[in-house]
C-alpha cells in the first residue's frame, strides 16, 4: 500500500511539473479553444488530488486545482506577453478539474467497487454440518 502512494506521489509530481512548464509555453492563442486546454490539462489534476487526498477530501481537491489553475494564470499575467492569460482559464481549470474529482468520487465509491469485486464468501461449518456464509 505504502508504494502505491509513492508511485502515485511521483506520477502526480511529474504531471503537475509538466503542467507548470507547459504554463510558460508560448503558443498560437488565435488557434486554440480557450476553454479546451485547462479543462482537459485539469481533470487529470482532480483525479490525482482525490487519490492523494482521499475520497472524504473532494472539497479540498477542487479547492486546490482552482488555486492551481489561478497560480498559472497569474504567472502567465506577470511573464507572458499581454493577452496571452485569460482569466476563464481559472473558470475552465476548475471546471476540468470538477469533473475529474467527481469521476474519481463515484468510481471509488463502495457500492461501485462491491459491484467489481467478486470475491467468493467466506463460509463458516456449524455443528450438524450447515454452510453459513460470513461477510
Amino acid at each position: 500500500m505504502r508504494a502505491r502512494r509513492y508511485i502515485l506521489t511521483g506520477i502526480a509530481a511529474v504531471y503537475f511539473g509538466a503542467l507548470v512548464g507547459l504554463t510558460f509555453v508560448p503558443g498560437s492563442g488565435a488557434g486554440r479553444g480557450v476553454w479546451v486546454w485547462p479543462f482537459v490539462a485539469f481533470v487529470p489534476v482532480g483525479i490525482l488530488l482525490v487519490l492523494l487526498l482521499g475520497r472524504r477530501r473532494w472539497w479540498a481537491a477542487i479547492a486546490f486545482a482552482m488555486l492551481g489553475s489561478a497560480w498559472s494564470v497569474a504567472a502567465q499575467i506577470v511573464w507572458m506577453p499581454v493577452g496571452y492569460a485569460h482569466g476563464s482559464d481559472v473558470a475552465w481549470g476548475t471546471l476540468g478539474a470538477a469533473v475529474g474529482v467527481a469521476v474519481t468520487v463515484v468510481l471509488t465509491s463502495p457500492r461501485v467497487r462491491s459491484l467489481r469485486v467478486h470475491e467468493s464468501h467466506r463460509i463458516i461449518a456449524q455443528a450438524g454440518r450447515r454452510e453459513i456464509p460470513q461477510d
